[in-house]
């Protein structure tokens, strides 16, 4: 998925509004509105404070998705931002119990926050899927990303985002790393290809790109690479035309993008709907395991103390 971006003066505002109310005044309601009007009494989650975006209240995912899917009503809602600082801080220092985060954010580790498994789909998967240029999709070219993708798992995605972004190295310099622990060994698989790598414009896309770019070149693929381009309305239409030939893309994403009012969540039913949306000129290869999407996280004290696993967890009497 593309990440939304964030107001710096809206997120000081909102980070000045949440330290304000203070741990105590943030557990009686201040600054927190009713989850759902009628959190199911008795109930693990009504006994808790969630934090996330003001659209969280409405989306279909959101509070309206976590009722319907699991029974789940938190006793109250505070908006903090986007995944970003302010969500962060209230989690970890109580402003709130639980909070929607998104599974590759280095937070998660830096933290030992638990993230609650989501068995029945509330949010649609966002696995890492390579998609390629139909006439450049050989054999060999497929054979190196779909063992790149069989390599990648949400963990390891959250280390390669962890490295960019809080250690800030270089973006080439953590795909060579990630390749060194996770070698491709497929030399001269992809030769005589000559590709095009895209990437968005946000760290853990652009590391992506650099690890299809290397290990293509590896195979023995020509690769030139075309990094932080920007939006999926800015990157889409060239990897249409085919003046880009890789990108990796996040399959939930990339559907709704081009499916308006897609309802596929599962990662078999986002790639089934996937292939049948794509244009006729892009093919979508193997998915990874690795996802980056909304997640119900709350801290490792939340999680025992609750014996919490699973987002249902939630709905049990507490």
């Amino acid at each position: 998925m593309i990440k939304r971006t964030i107001s710096i003066v809206a997120v000081a505002g909102l980070g000045l509004g949440l330290a304000a109310c203070g741990k105590d005044s943030s557990k009686t309601g201040t600054g927190s509105g009713s989850a759902s009007g009628s959190a199911a009494a008795g109930t693990i989650a009504s006994k808790l404070i969630m934090g996330g975006p003001a659209e969280f209240q409405t989306r279909a995912d959101g509070l309206p998705g976590l009722k319907k899917n699991y029974g789940v009503a938190f006793g109250k809602y505070t908006v903090t931002d986007t995944g970003g600082p302010v969500t962060i801080g209230a989690l970890k220092n109580g402003q709130v119990d639980a909070a929607d985060i998104f599974t590759t954010d280095p937070s998660i580790k830096a933290n030992n926050f638990v993230v609650l498994t989501d068995p029945k789909h509330n949010f649609a998967a966002q696995n890492i899927v390579p998609l390629v240029s139909k006439s450049k999709a050989t054999p060999g070219v497929q054979a190196v990303l779909n063992a790149i993708s069989a390599s990648l798992s949400t963990a390891a995605l959250r280390d390669l985002v962890t490295q960019a972004v809080t250690d800030k190295k270089d973006p080439d310099a953590v795909a060579k790393s990630f390749l060194s622990a996770h070698p491709v060994n497929m030399s001269g698989k992809a030769s005589g290809a000559s590709l095009t790598v895209g990437s968005a414009n946000f760290p853990e896309n652009v590391v992506l790109a650099e690890i299809y770019a290397e290990a293509l070149k590896s195979a023995g693929a020509k690769v030139s690479t075309k990094l932080n381009i920007g939006s999926r309305e800015k990157y889409f239409p060239a990897l249409k035309s085919g003046s880009i030939n890789v990108f990796p893309e996040y399959n939930g994403a990339v559907l709704s993008y081009l499916q308006q009012g897609a309802t596929e969540a599962s990662t078999a039913a986002v790639d089934t709907a996937l292939a049948k949306a794509l244009p006729s000129s892009i093919v979508a290869l193997k998915p990874a395991e690795a996802q980056d999407s909304d997640a119900i996280v709350v801290t490792k004290a939340t999680a025992d103390k609750y014996k919490l696993v699973s987002i249902a967890d939630l709905a049990k009497k507490g």
